[in-house]
């Protein structure tokens, strides 16, 4: 399974298998074999070469989406991005150069392009109309700017998580 993660404020692609002995995972391309033992419900020790590790992993609250991982006494934020999680943060606002990265939610198919590179936009607007489970959605931009870069084109089927277009924000324009 692949995933995007936020680690202590960055983002990395992750991904894991599970084995008979444990699990393969791979986190930004290095590849890991760990043993996996359960010492109790969110405790467990990971075994990695001759080092022994314990892990603990603290679950979100109710009103976060981000957990905590204890790994020999350092707490490290770790939000795990899934595909709705990363549309809610797209949709939330920008990154810090004043962008904004529409992606794709889910697998799908890309019906109609609705505006081009250099075409200006508010929050709001639809930008690309993409089809997934039979249901046609909007893709809609989250702030006002300008459209940098459209990165798909029409009949091109998208995964989830593929960059679909990026707004920059056009400074006076908030």
């Amino acid at each position: 399974m692949q995933y995007k993660a936020i680690v202590n404020g960055e983002t990395v692609e992750v991904a894991f298998e599970r084995t008979t002995t444990g699990i393969e995972a791979a986190v930004e391309g290095r590849r890991y074999s760990l043993g996996v033992s359960t010492v109790k419900p969110g405790v467990f020790l990971l075994n990695w070469g001759s080092r022994s590790i314990e892990v603990s992993v603290s679950p979100a609250g109710n009103l976060s989406s981000v957990s905590t991982v204890s790994i020999e006494g350092h707490r490290i934020p770790v939000e795990i991005l899934s595909g709705r999680r990363k549309l809610e943060r797209t949709v939330r606002g920008g990154d810090r150069d004043g962008a904004s990265e529409i992606r794709s939610p889910m697998p799908g198919k890309i019906v109609r392009v609705l505006l081009s590179e250099g075409a200006g936009v508010v929050a709001g607007q639809g930008i690309v109309v993409m089809e997934a489970m039979k249901m046609q959605n909007e893709m809609k931009s989250s702030m006002p700017g300008r459209i940098r870069k459209i990165a798909v084109v029409e009949g091109e089927t998208v995964r989830s998580g593929d960059l679909i277009a990026i707004v920059e924000a056009i400074p006076g324009s908030e």
